[in-house]
């Protein structure tokens, strides 16, 4: 089983809507608001040198890696994020 995290922000319509289509998909996730949560958000943008949102984090339950995924470089558009979730949950 796969857990999806979603790194958003309160006010970013992105990540509205990439949240909206989890929902309308019967896609279960984590939001995670940066803002609240600096230190872990901060992490992941060391890790994969981008400081863009939504960033969705696809964790393995077993052992809690996963792959990162951000808007530009992994995916332009929510629907393409709601496919590529669908295609490894």
């Amino acid at each position: 089983m796969k857990n999806v995290l979603i790194f958003t922000i309160n006010g970013c319509s992105h990540c509205r809507e990439l949240k909206t289509k989890l929902n309308e998909q019967s896609i279960p996730f984590k939001d995670i608001e940066i803002t609240l949560n600096r230190s872990l958000w901060k992490q992941v943008v060391e890790q994969t040198g981008f400081d863009i949102l939504p960033t969705v984090f696809i964790q393995n339950e077993n052992d809690g890696s996963g792959t990162v995924y951000t808007p530009g470089r992994d995916f332009q558009t929510s629907d393409e994020m709601i496919e590529i979730l669908k295609k490894i949950i």
